[in-house]
């Protein structure tokens, strides 16, 4: 949360707002998964993934990531939705795209990838 500039925002307000961006976070990540069970036409691929796929579930959700980010900072300061950095987030070079967004997108869908490898096969 430092990262981010969340205002007069109280306690309960910061909660909704965390919640509704767990919420968005999610949805990327299933669109990403279901795009590329479109393309291979297996819905299991995350078992066996290959290069091209893990490539196009990141290079899916980044790409939202990336629209999504734009959107929200160009919002007004007092829009019900959307959201301005604080001083402390990195930008990516040549952009006013947060740098925190971009990693926790490279991260989180690695390690649920991971993870879901080690689950039983159906």
């Amino acid at each position: 949360m430092p990262f981010f500039d969340v205002g007069s925002a109280t306690y309960w307000e910061k909660t909704l707002g965390c919640t509704r961006a767990t919420f968005g976070d999610v949805g990327i990540l299933v669109l990403a998964y279901t795009v590329v069970s479109i393309l291979n036409r297996n819905r299991h691929w995350m078992h066996r993934p290959t290069y091209w796929m893990i490539g196009i579930y990141l290079l899916t959700g980044l790409g939202i990531t990336v629209i999504i980010e734009r959107l929200a900072n160009n919002m007004p300061y007092e829009s019900e939705w959307g959201w301005q950095y604080s001083e402390l987030m990195p930008l990516v070079p040549g952009t006013d795209i947060g740098f925190v967004p971009i990693l926790m997108w490279l991260v989180i869908p690695l390690i649920s990838l991971w993870f879901a490898r080690r689950q039983p096969r159906p």
